[in-house]
């Protein structure tokens, strides 16, 4: 999630708690806060990432991060950053959990904030509002999102970025910091949601991570990072060229750059999605490679899609199975910028929780 003008907004967020949000916090947690396989299952199943073999250290953790792990956290949680009562919490997470994206939805309507355009009103909106709290705790709970982070991981190791930089770029809730921390990375948050702020330093709290929460752009050095993590934020912004550019400058030579962008998915579910950047999906020449950035891996849809900086020739060589998945989510992205009505199917399919995760609220108290 972020604004009209990337840069510039971004330099701008600093963490700013409300008084009645952390006494919350302070009173739930006791913790003083600081500043025949359907498409679908065939897409869930290629979702996978890495090869099974790879799956060592990263399997042995629980990928399922607290207070996902318990209903009963979550709600309490959410109700504290919120200040919102917990039988609300609790229907507002059910209805989530029912169709991704429709609490944010419901918070635009409510503010008369026209969709998938940019505007003031949806910049503030972004920063102020609590419905994003509700939909990437939900989608935090996915198999799908789960996925990317093991992607995003095994990805790191296979070209040699061990106790790596890791920038962690628009990670709302703060739960791909998280993981890629307990694997030994060194890794930095940043995000503009104060709500969503005041969440992952308890996530980070309650895992035992060991995460530097930036407060502004400007605290990172050009040529200073191994690797950035941006998924599911360049189809927000007006001008994701510049975003890239920025991770370009920030990367050292050979550096990795992870990207979850469905730019193609302009649903009422995803009412924050710019319909202007429509045309990017599926597109490596403008918005990748003319900045320097070659492909080397991806899942079959680029959830998500791995690139290195590059001026010249790319110093990882990319595998034949790379390359064909590469491609191949070339094509069908490039398909979704006039039609995406199949592609939508598949991704509300694919942002649904366990079953088991749902009764878990269905139960709470």
């Amino acid at each position: 999630m972020l604004a009209s003008n990337p840069v510039s907004f971004a330099c701008k967020i600093t963490y700013n708690p409300g008084r009645e949000a952390s006494r919350a916090i302070q009173n739930e947690w006791g913790i003083a806060l600081e500043p025949a396989e359907s498409v679908a299952e065939i897409v869930r199943r290629n979702h996978s990432g890495p090869p099974r073999g790879r799956q060592t250290a990263q399997d042995q953790r629980t990928r399922i991060l607290k207070p996902l792990d318990s209903a009963e956290d979550t709600i309490a949680l959410i109700a504290a950053v919120s200040c919102v009562p917990r039988a609300e919490v609790k229907e507002r997470l059910i209805s989530e959990a029912a169709e991704i994206g429709s609490n944010v939805y419901r918070g635009m309507k409510a503010q008369d904030i026209p969709l998938y355009v940019p505007s003031e009103k949806l910049d503030r909106f972004y920063v102020e509002s609590d419905t994003f709290l509700y939909e990437t705790t939900v989608w935090n709970a996915c198999s799908a999102k789960q996925n990317m982070r093991t992607f995003v991981s095994s990805r790191l190791d296979q070209f040699g970025k061990s106790s790596a930089e890791v920038f962690c770029f628009g990670d709302g809730l703060g739960f791909d910091s998280t993981y890629l921390a307990q694997c030994g990375h060194r890794v930095r948050y940043f995000e503009p949601s104060l709500r969503c702020q005041e969440y992952a330093r308890q996530v980070f709290q309650r895992n035992q991570a060991d995460i530097k929460h930036l407060h502004a752009m400007e605290d990172l050095q050009d040529g200073s990072l191994d690797a950035v993590v941006c998924l599911d934020v360049l189809e927000h912004i007006p001008q994701p060229q510049e975003l890239v550019k920025l991770f370009y400058r920030l990367l050292k030579p050979n550096g990795l750059l992870f990207v979850h962008a469905p730019f193609w998915c302009i649903h009422w579910t995803r009412s924050t999605h710019l319909k202007q950047n429509r045309h990017f999906s599926g597109d490596l020449k403008h918005l990748y490679e003319a900045h320097c950035f070659s492909a080397l891996d991806s899942s079959v849809f680029w959830d998500p899609i791995l690139f290195q900086k590059s001026n010249n020739s790319p110093a990882f060589n990319r595998a034949t199975s790379a390359s064909c998945r590469i491609w191949l989510g070339k094509l069908l992205l490039t398909i979704g910028r006039w039609d995406s009505a199949v592609h939508t199917w598949i991704a509300r399919k694919i942002a649904r929780p366990p079953k088991s995760w749902i009764a878990s609220l269905h139960k709470a108290e």
